[in-house]
C-alpha cells in the first residue's frame, strides 16, 4: 500500500505528529511518499519524495495532517482520482478529521483495510460569459458570492432548473454541501445537515429582508446566479475559501452537483451527530 502524507507545517506541533505517523506507518511496512517540498524537513530513508502530482497519482490514499482546511485542500487534490483521504487533527476543530493526534495506533486499520469510506458529495461552479464557460471550480464545502471589499449590499437573482427562486439583497449568498453546512453556512445562520441527506443548501449572508432564509434543495438541481452591480464595484466568487474571482456584470455563475466525490476514511464508530456534539456543541458550551 502506498500512502502519501500532506502535513500543514503552519500548524503548531505538526512536524512532531508527522514524524510519529511516519514511524507508525514504517513499522506497518507501508510505502510512504511525500512531495519534494517536505524533503528538507523529513529526512527519512523510508520516504519516497517526488513531485506532488506524481505523489497524488501513485498513492492509494492520502493522510492530511492539520486542521479542517488542510483536509479540505488535500481532499480536493485527491478527489479527481477517486483516492481516499484520512485527516489527522492538529488544528482547532478538526470536524472532518478521522483521527486525533493521540489516536495514531488506529493507523494500523488503514493498512489492514479495517475501515469504512464516507463519500461526500461535491459541487461544481462554472463562471459563464456570453454562453461560454470561462472557468470551472469544484468544492467540498461551499460556493460563495459576496460583495467583495465594499461595504454595500448586492442584489443576486437565483434560478433553479430555469425557474425563479428569489432575488435577495444581501452581503452575498452561500451554496453549500451538507459537509459545508457546519462551516460558513452555519455561521450565517444556515441549518446543520447530515452528510447522508444528499442535498444542497442555499443560505443568504446578512439579507436585508426578514423573509430571506435558507432553502434546502435536492442534490440534482442546477442553479444560475446573476448579480446586479453598481458600476463602481463588483462581487466576488470564492470556492471553499480559495482566492476570490471577480464577477463582472455580464457574468453568471452556474452551480450543480460535481461528478467528483470526496472519499473520507472512517476509522472510528462515531456517527455525524456524536461528532457534532463533541466538536461543536460541547466545545463551545
Amino acid at each position: 500500500m502506498v500512502i502519501s502524507i500532506f502535513p500543514n507545517l503552519n500548524n503548531n506541533g505538526v512536524v512532531e505528529i508527522t514524524k510519529k505517523v511516519i514511524d507508525v506507518l514504517t513499522d506497518l511496512k507501508a510505502e510512504i511518499c511525500m512531495s519534494n517540498i517536505f524533503s528538507g524537513v523529513f529526512d527519512n530513508a523510508n520516504i519516497n519524495f517526488d513531485e506532488e502530482a506524481d505523489v497524488i497519482k501513485k498513492s492509494d490514499l492520502a493522510i492530511a495532517i492539520g486542521g479542517d482546511g488542510t483536509t479540505l485542500n488535500v481532499a480536493k487534490k485527491m478527489s479527481p482520482f477517486g483516492k481516499l483521504i484520512l485527516g489527522i487533527n492538529a488544528g482547532r476543530l478538526g470536524f472532518m478529521s478521522g483521527l486525533e493526534k493521540n489516536e495514531l495506533e488506529l493507523l494500523e486499520n488503514i493498512v489492514t483495510g479495517n475501515y469504512e469510506v464516507d463519500e461526500r458529495l461535491m459541487l461544481k461552479a462554472e463562471i459563464i460569459k456570453d454562453g461560454n464557460v470561462i472557468s470551472t471550480h469544484h468544492c467540498l464545502n461551499d460556493v460563495v458570492i459576496s460583495r467583495g471589499d465594499f461595504s454595500r449590499l448586492i442584489d443576486i437573482d437565483i434560478t433553479c432548473d430555469n425557474r425563479y427562486v428569489m432575488n435577495m439583497r444581501s452581503d452575498g449568498v452561500i451554496i453549500s454541501t451538507p459537509t459545508g453546512s457546519t462551516a460558513y453556512s452555519m455561521a450565517a445562520g444556515g441549518p446543520v445537515v447530515s452528510p447522508e441527506a444528499q442535498c444542497i443548501i442555499v443560505t443568504p449572508i446578512c439579507p436585508h429582508s426578514l423573509r430571506d432564509r435558507s432553502i434546502i434543495f435536492p442534490k440534482n438541481k442546477e442553479f444560475i446566479l446573476k448579480t446586479t452591480n453598481d458600476k463602481n464595484y463588483s462581487p466576488v466568487l470564492t470556492v471553499d475559501g480559495e482566492d476570490a474571482v471577480k464577477i463582472e456584470a455580464d457574468f453568471s455563475v452556474r452551480v450543480s452537483l460535481s461528478e467528483q466525490v470526496t472519499k473520507l476514511i472512517k476509522l472510528k464508530p462515531e456517527n455525524f451527530y456524536e461528532i457534532l456534539n463533541k466538536k461543536i456543541v460541547e466545545r463551545r458550551a
